[in-house]
């Protein structure tokens, strides 16, 4: 039976790789178009193996020397910690909404509107961009700042790009001493199978769009972050799993879809459950046509928050008994979901994916 420290080895090891081969296919010429989206979508997803695979240092065999300054293990730790969404035990729902009004919706108004001199100009001005991928939202810029860990103020300053590359390659440097190689062996990422092509990018003024978003019954920032779901939703449903057998995923694209599932999920459910939000009655209705299907259940069952907890922090310690490292997964999936083996379990994670993508869809109204 392996121990705990193999199974941490190996789940970094198998990021890391990930990584490499992601970013091998993105620094690909034909690729320029695509790699800058695709990156805004991978971001908290690297800061996450990253953060993680520091604070199991030396649970590594063996244990890399990483060279990370203080502030970019802070980014890192906001950008990791985004992607809780209203599951942030520092925010919840009540916190994340103050949070986007103020940092994300306010300071992109702030910074792209009213610079033109001409008053009657001013409604050609526009503060948030879409993009999407085969006419599919995937990602906005309010999401991508959400994501990125980087204070919204600096990252729109005239130093804010200098700032983003200081961090990105101390992070590209992390990565290479965790393992990650652009000479990498393994399968074809979805960034081999996308192509530029398909990718489009529109800008649009935030409150206008926010307005008719979800049923337009929303206030502006609770329709930001629901649009930055249905963007996250969407880009693991499709996009991510480009030219992959979605019931035999490998590890990291497995995780990243799951873990993405499972906060959108459960943020959905505390969004509804909180009484201090005055949400309509069709926005509660889809909230509960999308986190009520058996897949949705079956993900977020608090008997099963130790997989998501194991996926998240690479250290199986509830489940150290059932570990197997030639199994997909470590052996996990019989620990926590008895009637399931990997495939089964990968093919009710992806209609998961696939019924929550549609459903926010549907709800936004936005395709």
């Amino acid at each position: 039976m392996p121990t705990r420290e193999e199974v941490v080895s190996a789940g970094v090891a198998q990021d890391a790789n990930y990584m490499g081969r992601l970013f091998a296919a993105l620094s690909d010429p034909q690729q320029a178009t695509l790699a800058s989206v695709a990156s805004l979508c991978m971001t908290p997803f690297i800061s996450l193996v990253i953060h993680e695979a520091r604070a199991k240092i030396d649970m590594i065999t063996p244990s890399p020397t990483v060279e990370f300054s203080a502030e970019a293990a802070e980014v890192c730790a906001r950008s990791r910690n985004s992607l809780k969404l209203f599951e942030d035990n520092q925010r919840w729902v009540v916190g994340q909404l103050e949070f986007y009004r103020e940092k994300i919706f306010g300071a992109h108004s702030n910074h792209f509107l009213g610079n033109t001199w001409l008053r009657l100009a001013r409604f050609l001005e526009v503060d948030l961009s879409l993009f999407t991928y085969d006419n599919t939202l995937i990602c906005t810029s309010h999401s991508a700042a959400f994501h990125i860990g980087i204070e919204p103020k600096l990252l729109l300053s005239d130093s804010g790009g200098a700032y983003v590359m200081s961090i990105t390659q101390q992070m590209g440097r992390c990565l290479g001493a965790l393992g990650a190689s652009t000479n990498a062996d393994g399968p074809k990422t979805f960034a081999s199978h996308a192509t530029g092509r398909a990718l489009n990018d529109s800008e649009v003024r935030a409150d206008q769009y926010y307005q008719r978003a979800f049923g337009g019954h929303e206030e502006p920032a609770l329709s930001g972050l629901l649009t930055g779901f249905q963007a996250k939703v969407n880009f693991v449903s499709s996009l991510l799993v480009m030219g992959a057998d979605p019931l035999d995923l490998e590890y990291t694209v497995f995780k990243i879809r799951y873990v993405t599932l499972y906060h959108v999920l459960a943020s959905l459910t505390r969004l509804g459950a909180d009484q201090s939000q005055t949400i309509s009655d069709s926005s509660r209705a889809a909230i509960g046509r999308i986190t009520g299907t058996p897949e949705a259940t079956a993900i977020t069952d608090g008997g099963t928050r130790g997989f998501r907890n194991t996926l998240v922090h690479y250290d199986p310690r509830s489940a150290a008994s059932s570990l197997d490292i030639s199994e997909p997964l470590f052996g996990l999936v019989p620990f926590y979901f008895p009637d399931h083996d990997y495939s089964s379990l990968s093919a009710l994670v992806d209609r998961c994916a696939h019924a929550t993508a549609q459903g926010l869809n549907d709800w936004a109204g936005y395709h």
